[in-house]
């Protein structure tokens, strides 16, 4: 089944609209939801079943499919036993009549040798599941989680749902775009569905305008379906921002009669690097001027001036968060050899992203630098 529209993450079932199935039903109608991923395995082990061995997800699963809202489930899942994964999900989804998977990998998985026990584990997935549609959840920026066995996961899967949570910011646009362009990028790369905050952690929570931001631009790329996580927590917290998705006009396919649903399985050639077309540098963005400005300035406070308190900066060696960044631009000049210019190749702006590419002497480099406020929060060099 291919999602299109809207979506919501469950976390803790009966947190959401007291785990009453019909309620549960009425507010995903309500919202115009297409779609629900509830979570059904944590690890080698069944989630949304109480000590008594009564399965809670079932019912809600069975409330939503037969009104035509179509129902993934989703794993957290850790690597240290595929075998054990693999046979829960293949249970779970199995018993649940459900119509997709997401497998949902991070830290864990970053380990070495993990790609190994990647490739275990979805093999062993996909040949059980060889007619359900597989999603994989991971992070928004593959280039930042290099660590990441990507290819293990996507190479048996049908879709990237990435976690486009942009924390302590608030340039969800930005994000999305940058989120889309790398995951674009990668080696056996899926058709992408984005996944959005409507938490608040550490004192940030997106607010109305980042919500309906996000999904107008999932559109504008072309994106056929959104999610958003969680709806347990969005509920009780957060209800202004449920009403920013049910409110954003993104109508549901038409209802399907229930059964088990057999996808057709769209070919996957992989797709090629997406990159910037060049542009011509005569006339660049300000804050691109500006940028240049400071690399041929030699001084580190001036370049460390233009990032957030927030801010990071990935080079392929290292990340280098907000307080050691003068210190490290200090060291990057140092190693540039005396008299060299900076002059830009290629400089294309995007909104709140730029791209750049610039000669020095025999050196090049090429940044994304994506921008809030106009100051720099996130920057890949490569």
């Amino acid at each position: 089944m291919t999602l299109q529209g809207k979506g919501f993450f469950t976390f803790i079932l009966p947190d959401c609209e007291g785990g009453n199935p019909t309620a549960i039903l009425e507010s995903a109608q309500a919202a115009g939801f297409s779609h629900v991923l509830v979570k059904i395995a944590d690890g080698a082990k069944p989630f949304g079943v109480g000590p008594d061995g009564e399965d809670h997800t079932l019912p809600v699963v069975q409330a939503l499919r037969a009104a035509g809202i179509a129902v993934w489930g989703w794993h957290y899942v850790y690597g240290n036993d595929p075998a054990g994964e693999a046979k829960i999900a293949i249970q779970r989804v199995q018993n649940l009549s459900l119509d997709g998977y997401v497998v949902d990998a991070e830290e864990e998985y970053k380990q070495p040798g993990k790609d190994k026990v990647a490739r275990r584990f979805m093999t062993e997935v996909r040949a059980a599941l060889a007619e359900i549609p597989i999603a994989l959840s991971s992070y928004r920026f593959p280039n930042y989680h290099p660590e990441l066995p990507w290819s293990a996961f996507l190479e048996q899967c049908d879709y990237n749902m990435p976690q486009v949570y942009w924390e302590q910011a608030h340039n969800a646009a930005a994000q999305l775009r940058e989120s889309f362009r790398q995951c674009n990028a990668l080696p056996h790369a899926r058709p992408y569905i984005a996944t959005g905050p409507t938490y608040a952690v550490g004192g940030w929570a997106p607010n109305a305008q980042e919500i309906q931001a996000f999904l107008q631009t999932a559109k504008e790329l072309g994106i056929e379906a959104a999610n958003f996580f969680s709806w347990d927590y969005c509920r009780r917290y957060l209800p202004h921002l449920w009403k920013a998705v049910s409110d954003f006009d993104w109508p549901a396919p038409p209802q399907v009669t229930p059964g088990l649903i057999v996808p057709e399985q769209p070919s996957q050639p992989e797709q090629p690097p997406v990159t910037p077309p060049e542009q011509p540098v005569a006339t660049p963005d300000p804050f691109t001027l500006q940028y240049l400005a400071a690399l041929n300035s030699r001084q580190a406070s001036r370049m460390a001036a233009l990032y957030a308190g927030h801010a990071v900066h990935v080079r392929r060696e290292k990340i280098i968060r907000f307080p050691n960044l003068q210190a490290a631009y200090e060291t990057f000049f140092d190693s540039m050899p005396a008299g060299v210019v900076f002059t830009l190749t290629q400089s294309q702006a995007d909104r709140d992203v730029r791209y750049l590419a610039w000669k020095a002497g025999d050196r090049t480099g090429r940044e994304t630098l994506l921008l809030d406020g106009g100051m720099i929060v996130v920057h890949y060099a490569f």
